[in-house]
């Protein structure tokens, strides 16, 4: 009874007025008297909230994904496909049971991830209404949300869920969307031109622009009785010319908590870095596995008050717009229960065991040397960059400065029936010239100027590059870009082209064409060539490939595991990241496809003769620290 007296005490209606209201700009004083009154609103349920983000997320990721994953098999077993590629989709989508599969894993990661935030949202929505904690209300109100989400327009809920919360940074929050986002190799050839820089920039903007106006959508379905289009339409009128006040209400606690997952990380690294210098293998192994326990725990606990503290004022800002009133509970220090804190000190230490537990596991293989990371090849993508411009001589040359292994190089076709190294199509990017190579003769291709990085250069036939490479004693692998413009024999062209340069044996070849890597196999067998993969979902594709070139974002430790059990080789493009770099390093890739080649030449040989203990911490904290 004193409980219940007490808690009515420390209940306030923190007024609407209070919040920082009104179009423009808001002053500083304004902005962080709310965010204090929102941290007092998430400290109140902490606890709670935690265990609803814990219980969900092992859900997620113990039942749904696995279900997913079971799913999609089937598809791929009906549509007789091994996997999934950016060629072999539409295989999938022909097989009327596949698609039903697909829709079937669509609703149900849909339906996952809505759980997610929608349980958050309510709960939230209840504490601010002053209500009491009650489970079977929660789920009454959370499964009524759904129900209205879930409706039509479900599609626009999805693009919502899939694309822009986790292209808007928000994609740690749910492990069904973490890692979704832009693939660097797409990245890497936005930013490698001023013109396609500045696109590129402009849709970055406009994905954040696009999560700034719709951030009140998923609010107005529990806070009002609203359909997915009415919300949607709702929050784009709230946050109309009031897009700055929404950022820095919503950027300024997350940027925080975004430092202190850096700086937690940064000093983790130097924890193990200075245990490495003192202690033996073993007990500095020790220590690497137990800062890795440690970041991932405090880490799971920054993104779930990060989530929680977001949510407590996207709803706040929701309630402000239909002119609710934001109650406050407050518990002083006094206040607290002998259970509550019973109830800490058992999650504190069951978290203690769990990190503990899983150090004293792992310990062993951090003490370990990767073994065969010193045989992995590193390649330079198209030449080195930032020596020339990609697939020209100067590049060739600052590769073979850099001694990288192999150097990747792009070839294609002109009107003219020859093969010359480049990577686009078209010029415009490159060189300012809107035309396509497959419409220019090579007299007309040989006249334009390519620039890069503040390198200025030709575009050399294949003949040149090759027989330059082998001038400079470093091998090319070759990948012959099929663009769909190829005139007829022009692969039996290709290969006589190759034959003129005299070091067709000496080089490797991929494309990205299935029937290319089959057709060169077949008309030469004694040649190494290898399937270049953009997009896989799956196990390996069905090719007569002697190795794969595959993107980063679909690289997996399975994918690499079946291919060395067909004894084929993996490398990895386009890596740039270092703590990318280690970790495929770590694990077994045979080559590294990079710009960055000193990086990843240091990086080998860090891999090669040292313990994981000594670079593992960073590589596996990474995804917390803006800073890597």
């Amino acid at each position: 009874m004193a409980s219940r007296i007490s808690s009515r005490k420390d209940r306030q209606n923190y007024p609407v007025a209070a919040l920082p209201s009104g179009r423009g700009l808001p002053a500083l004083k304004q902005i962080l008297g709310f965010l204090l009154h929102v941290l007092k609103l998430g400290h109140v349920r902490v606890f709670r909230y935690l265990a609803v983000i814990t219980t969900l997320q092992a859900a997620n990721g113990l039942l749904v994904i696995p279900a997913i994953k079971y799913l999609f098999g089937l598809a791929l077993e009906i549509s007789k496909l091994n996997n999934v590629t950016d060629r072999t989709y539409t295989a999938l989508l022909a097989h009327p049971v596949s698609v039903l599969l697909l829709l079937a894993i669509a609703v149900l990661a849909l339906g996952a991830v809505s759980v997610q935030f929608v349980a958050l949202i309510v709960m939230v929505n209840r504490q601010q209404s002053g209500e009491p904690p009650n489970l079977r209300a929660e789920c009454r109100e959370t499964a009524a949300c759904l129900g209205r989400m879930l409706s039509y327009p479900s599609p626009l809920m999805m693009v919502y869920f899939f694309l822009a919360l986790p292209l808007g940074g928000l994609g740690l929050s749910s492990v069904l969307i973490q890692g979704v986002g832009i693939p660097p190799f797409v990245t890497r050839e936005y930013l490698k031109a001023p013109l396609s820089t500045g696109i590129y920039l402009l849709m970055i903007g406009a994905i954040i622009y696009a999560n700034l106006r719709l951030v009140l959508t998923l609010p107005l379905l529990a806070v009002g009785p609203k359909r997915p289009l009415a919300a949607l339409g709702t929050s784009l009128k709230a946050t109309h010319r009031n897009s700055l006040r929404y950022l820095l209400l919503i950027g300024i606690p997350l940027g925080v908590c975004a430092l202190c997952a850096s700086l937690l990380v940064e000093a983790l690294v130097w924890t193990s870095d200075l245990a490495a210098s003192l202690l033996g293998v073993q007990n500095s192994a020790l220590v690497a596995t137990l800062c890795i326990g440690v970041g991932h725990t405090l880490g799971f606990l920054l993104i779930g008050a990060a989530t929680v503290v977001a949510i407590q004022i996207v709803v706040a800002l929701s309630r402000e717009h239909l002119a609710l009133p934001v109650t406050l509970q407050e518990r002083s220090q006094r206040h607290r229960s002998a259970q509550s804190r019973a109830l800490k000190a058992t999650a504190g230490t069951a978290a203690a065991a769990l990190v503990l537990s899983a150090s004293f596991a792992a310990s062993p293989a951090l003490g370990q040397t990767a073994t065969g990371a010193g045989d992995a090849q590193i390649l330079a993508h198209r030449g080195y960059s930032a020596g020339g411009v990609e697939n020209t001589l100067g590049a060739l040359e600052a590769a073979a400065t850099h001694q990288a292994d192999i150097v990747e190089a792009d070839f294609q076709e002109t009107a003219d029936g020859h093969f010359v190294a480049s990577h686009d199509t078209n010029l415009l990017v490159v060189a300012g010239v809107n035309r396509n190579i497959h419409e220019m003769t090579l007299a007309e291709v040989r006249k334009v100027t390519v620039r890069e990085g503040g390198f200025a250069d030709r575009i050399p036939t294949m003949q040149e590059y090759l027989e330059h490479a082998d001038e400079l004693g470093i091998p090319v692998l070759v990948e012959l870009k099929v663009t769909g413009h190829e005139s007829k024999g022009y692969l039996e062209r290709f290969l006589a082209q190759l034959d003129a340069t005299g070091t067709t044996t000496q080089n490797i070849y991929h494309s990205l064409s299935p029937r290319a890597v089959k057709e060169i196999k077949a008309q030469r067998p004694e040649l190494r060539v290898g399937l270049t993969v953009a997009m896989s979902v799956g196990g390996l594709p069905k090719a007569n490939a002697d190795f794969y070139t595959l993107e980063q974002a679909s690289f997996t430790r399975e994918f690499l595991e079946q291919a060395h059990a067909l004894d084929r080789e993996v490398y990895a493009w386009t890596v740039n990241d270092e703590s990318t770099i280690r970790e495929l390093l770590g694990i077994g890739v045979d080559g590294i496809v990079t710009d960055n080649v000193e990086l990843a030449i240091r990086d080998r040989y860090l891999v090669a003769n040292n313990p994981a203990a000594e670079y593992r911490v960073g590589s596996a904290l990474a995804y917390l620290d803006i800073f890597r």
